[in-house]
């Protein structure tokens, strides 16, 4: 039913399409089709065999879930709505913590939506010009993200009703639609100008990049607030800042101050308005009639293309690179380096697999920063002194578990996981030197950089004095890191499905490793007191390292989860 107005409301617009040179009866046509299919379509979650009544009654059940965190996710920043004085600056900040989440969402998903060949092979053949095309993927997108964007803009129409009155909903609902679509054709913009602007094979990559380095951004924002005044924000008045007057979440909290509390709105306010209603639908021109022409062209060569980049090799040239002095000096044992190498070679190309672990790496300096920053005193000097004093760097040293453990959930995934029937093909006896060899690679290829680099920094804080702690953390985070791979890990090197999933029973062991990694964090913080301890623990960890690793690398083919090779 939703989708039917959605697909009026774009009927309203066929005369501007039409002038822009789109074919509404094709474009109309096609997103009614992308639709259905999204609706025909099952949830990833719901992938495999069970059956259909089952499947539809936990669909339901997670959409409703769906629907009820999207709405508490508003509920959440529409408290800002309250905090400030001036209804202006409130709106303003509302919609720029909507306007952050709109645009996270479409990063996430423009790159499969956008930059999807699949439906060229269909489309291509047919006499659908380019403009035609690109706006049905832009209409798709802002469908799907709108009905988002509806679910987590009501509880703050609910909240403006009560701070404006009834007749500021309705407007404060055009404001979400405004803000939205805005939102939409911006990012949309820069994906257009990246594919004309770079070559075809590199654009995911970019994107991926791009991608990681936002949700970095996303998580330091949400962790900001701590850092500021609030009470002096909260007083601000907003129009006496120039830079205020470019920022396009000012632009769309104007039309209340302008339309509502026209009384004290002034010339500015009314021209910020008009600015925010008009950039939207002058959007759409620019994208359907400057960007747009070559889209499809670019959308067939990437359709050809892996997007991997992978170099081949000439026939005949055999060099010894770097990965294969590593995998020969660590993974002696040929299957173990067959693991090693297939590990490290398939985690830095997968560019899912780096869009989901990369960013952790910026989570845990990031998170200990806002930590090391609530250290106040009444200098700089006395609060980097009080750090100097604490136990912090225990902290951060376990902090690396989160780092390793998402790793570990993702190794074994990977969206062209059909190859991986060369695993069964093969005589291997067991698939625990498999294992081995892969997490080694794990081990020398992420891990180990990344706390040597958190270990120097810990050391330039804190001193010599603490390596070891350090060592000792190092064997623990590893002993974790095993015991979450013996558990949890049933798969072998990006030979399952991303949309496999694993059952129910294990989120009880899941939450068991996870209290076990704090317990080993935890009593690493009490007994730092006493250096002698500490040395005599790391040898005992060690030892108990070594022994924990030699188990899984006698893992058996009935220890292993093996993928659908269908």
């Amino acid at each position: 039913m939703i989708d039917k107005i959605f697909l009026w409301v774009i009927g309203l617009f066929n005369g501007v399409f039409e002038r822009s040179g789109i074919n509404t009866v094709q474009l109309n046509l096609i997103l009614k089709t992308k639709l259905l299919i999204d609706e025909r379509r099952p949830k990833g979650m719901f992938v495999g065999k069970r059956k259909t009544e089952q499947a539809a009654k936990v669909t339901t059940a997670t959409s409703w879930g769906t629907i009820l965190v999207t709405m508490l996710m508003g509920a959440f920043y529409g408290v800002l709505l309250f905090v400030f004085k001036a209804p202006m600056l409130g709106e303003a900040a509302y919609f720029l913590f909507f306007m952050v989440l709109m645009s996270l969402t479409l990063i996430t998903d423009f790159t499969n939506v956008l930059i999807d060949v699949r439906d060229q092979y269909i489309i291509m053949p047919r006499p659908v010009n380019d403009r035609t095309v690109s706006m049905a993927r832009i209409l798709h997108i802002t469908i799907y993200v709108m009905r988002l964007a509806l679910l987590q803009g009501i509880p703050g129409m609910i909240m403006v009703g009560f701070i404006d009155g009834v007749a500021a909903v309705p407007l404060f609902f055009l404001q979400i639609i405004e803000a939205t679509m805005f939102t939409i054709f911006m990012v949309n913009m820069v994906y257009m100008l990246l594919m004309r602007s770079v070559s075809p094979q590199r654009v995911k990559d970019i994107v991926s990049y791009f991608q990681i380095g936002f949700s970095i951004i996303i998580f330091a924002i949400f962790r900001m607030p701590r850092l500021f005044d609030m009470k002096s924000i909260a007083d601000m008045t907003l129009l006496n800042h120039a830079w205020a007057w470019f920022l396009p979440p000012v632009w769309i909290a104007a039309l209340n101050e302008a339309l509502i509390h026209f009384a004290r709105a002034n010339y500015t306010v009314f021209a910020m308005a008009t600015i925010g209603v008009i950039v939207p639908f002058l959007s759409i021109w620019i994208v359907a009639r400057v960007l747009a022409p070559g889209f499809n062209r670019t959308l067939a060569i990437m359709a050809s293309s892996d997007g991997n980049g992978v170099s081949v090799q000439p026939k005949g040239v055999k060099k010894v690179g770097f990965i294969d002095k590593i995998a020969n000096r660590l993974a002696p044992d040929p299957i173990e380096n067959a693991g090693f190498r297939i590990t490290w070679k398939l985690a830095a190309r997968t560019r899912e697999f780096k869009m989901k672990v990369y960013p952790s790496f910026a989570y845990v300096p990031v998170y200990f920063v806002y930590i090391v920053l609530n250290f106040k005193g009444d200098s700089f000097a006395d609060g980097y002194q009080q750090l100097k004093n604490s136990s912090s760097y225990i902290f951060l040293l376990y902090m690396c578990t989160f780092v390793l453990s998402l790793i570990l959930q993702n190794i074994a995934q990977a969206d062209k996981y059909k190859p991986a029937w060369v695993y069964y093909a093969l005589p291997i006896e067991k698939p625990g030197k498999i294992l081995a060899g892969m997490y080694k690679a794990i081990i020398s290829l992420y891990f180990l950089p990344y706390y040597i680099i958190l270990s120097a920094i810990a050391v330039a804080v804190w001193g010599p004095a603490i390596l070891n702690d350090i060592l000792l953390a190092f064997f623990l985070n590893q002993a974790y890191g095993i015991i979450l791979a013996l558990f949890l890990v049933k798969g072998l090197p990006f030979s399952r499905p991303v949309l496999a999933k694993r059952a129910g029973g294990k989120g009880f062991i899941s939450l068991f490793i996870l209290l076990f990694a704090a317990v080993l964090g935890f009593g690493h913080y009490l007994l730092a007191r006493w250096e002698i301890v500490i040395w005599i623990a790391v040898p005992i960890a060690a030892l108990a390292n070594w022994l924990m690793f030699n188990y899984y690398r006698k893992q058996t083919w009935e220890d292993i989860e093996i993928g659908e090779m269908e």
